[in-house]
């Protein structure tokens, strides 16, 4: 698994797997703001990137001290999504939080709901409520 800080990601490898995601879900035409969205924040996540997979995760502090690991994107190839690999990848996420000391792990979804009943069951509580305006 490679496993690399963001200061040394390309944004050519980025813009690849935006074109990718964004085309699948009918958000080609955002392709430029998610290319400057991921620039910006680029340099202070952790890259995951695989052949069929990619996840950037951000490490922070809150505002009380608390270190947390946000999941800020990932992604999984659609021949390649399965229940295995889904379970690693969460299982990955836990393990890299830990080892950055973190104590509060943050993930949810702006593409779909069915991630929501998966985090539930396995421990996330609700902290963030999102209105569509």
């Amino acid at each position: 698994m490679r496993i690399t800080l963001g200061a040394e990601v390309s944004m050519d490898i980025i813009n690849r797997w935006i074109v990718e995601v964004n085309k699948e879900f009918g958000l080609s035409d955002k392709n430029a703001l998610s290319s400057e969205y991921f620039a910006q924040i680029k340099d202070i996540c952790i890259f995951i990137l695989e052949r069929d997979w990619y996840a950037v995760l951000m490490p922070s502090v809150d505002m009380w001290g608390k270190r947390e690991m946000h999941i800020m994107s990932y992604y999984i190839r659609k021949e390649s999504r399965n229940i295995r690999l889904f379970l690693m990848i969460q299982k990955k996420f836990e393990e890299l939080a830990r080892a950055f000391d973190c104590e509060v792990l943050l993930q949810g979804s702006h593409l779909g709901d069915r991630l929501f009943s998966y985090l539930e069951r396995n421990g996330y509580k609700v902290a963030v409520m999102r209105k569509e305006l």
